[in-house]
């Protein structure tokens, strides 16, 4: 059990070379066959950020530092934040029903499950509400460019059937966040955008990260995937950056992500050590899930944060309480293996430490 991260001291994590996480990095990216990708490794007293390939393909223009790239599901670690804090404040009842706190969102009582689900139930996926993400979405997703709403995507669930009982299974959807980041904005009086920035992106000095995003910044990581099984890369930038919801609204940049990390599990800027305790507390029905966050085990230590997915975009972020550390990962392509840098990095690390210990390893 991750509990109360503030309270742990971290231990004193030994410095590991800047080109080993470089090789890291641009073997991963060969070996995942991806356009471009980013690598931050932040621990006290030690900070390496590299880059490996193309932001664009077209122009290919590189990698920087300070390329943005959407980070789809890490974004829940966000919504879930933002959710605890207004439950904190006593806006919002963990054990109020769904929906008497969407507002008015069209026919939203042909969702299964949204008159009998709590709050809770959706920030730990216990709801039984079914996934919005449907085999019909997909086709429109990439169809349209129009920018998503929960009124647009959430009726894609509503012929799906219950994944269970509210309450009595872990079952992932996103349609749960989602509906947060609805049910966000309604208690606020504001946009989830405004909300998000309000009580997320400002309080975190997140300056670099945006709610969706409009093409045309220079900054941006395009992104790309094959749809049609090998007829190659097409660039779908444009259906992540319309897609400002709950389950995944994120477009930032590894610095960012490391100031939200941060912000949230070492300082205490986001959360009360409560709130914390409860977000990091594995679920009663999954054991590697909180409220809002992925909880997971290295060689290296505990971690504790969340992975992203979309066509055309990846990432991945963990935060170790016992290092006080992030590594952190973004690409604007899909993997093709199940490998992840952050497990490599890891590995690398507790390596690196081992090597300090026993001079005898050490290269001379």
């Amino acid at each position: 059990m991750l509990g109360l991260l503030l309270s742990i001291t971290a231990a004193q994590a030994e410095p590991i070379q800047e080109r080993t996480i470089q090789k890291l990095l641009d073997d991963y990216i060969e070996q995942e066959e991806l356009p471009g990708g980013v690598l931050l490794v932040s621990m006290p007293g030690q900070r390496i950020l590299v880059v490996s390939g193309v932001a664009d393909m077209r122009s290919k223009s590189p990698v920087l530092p300070d390329s943005r790239f959407y980070v789809a599901s890490v974004g829940k670690m966000a919504t879930a934040t933002a959710t605890l804090q207004l439950i904190e404040e006593g806006k919002l009842a963990e054990g109020a029903a769904v929906v008497t706190l969407v507002g008015n969102l069209p026919h939203i009582e042909k969702l299964p499950n949204v008159r009998t689900a709590k709050l809770s139930q959706l920030l730990d996926h216990s709801s039984g509400i079914p996934d919005y993400l449907t085999d019909e979405f997909a086709q429109y997703y990439h169809a349209n460019t129009k920018r998503l709403t929960p009124a647009i995507v959430l009726p894609f669930a509503f012929g799906e059937t219950a994944t269970g009982r509210p309450g009595a299974a872990y079952e992932y959807s996103n349609s749960n966040y989602v509906l947060l980041g609805e049910i966000m904005a309604h208690a606020e009086g504001m946009s989830f955008e405004n909300v998000m920035q309000e009580r997320v992106l400002d309080r975190a000095g997140m300056s670099e990260t945006t709610i969706g995003a409009k093409a045309g910044n220079s900054k941006l990581a395009r992104g790309y995937a094959d749809l049609d099984d090998g007829a190659g890369l097409l660039d779908v930038s444009q259906s992540a950056w319309n897609s400002p919801l709950g389950d995944g609204p994120l477009v930032t940049t590894a610095g960012d992500l490391e100031r939200f990390v941060f912000a949230l599990f070492k300082d205490g800027l986001l959360l009360n050590p409560s709130s914390l305790a409860r977000m990091t507390r594995p679920s009663a029905h999954e054991s590697a899930y909180g409220m809002g966050v992925q909880l997971g085990k290295t060689r290296w230590g505990r971690w504790v944060g969340h992975d992203g997915m979309e066509d055309g975009f990846e990432a991945e972020v963990r935060y170790y309480p016992d290092h006080q550390a992030a590594i952190i990962f973004m690409t604007n392509g899909n993997t093709i293996t199940d490998e992840r840098i952050t497990d490599k990095t890891a590995i690398a690390l507790s390596k690196a430490r081992k090597s300090e210990k026993d001079p005898s390893r050490r290269r001379r």
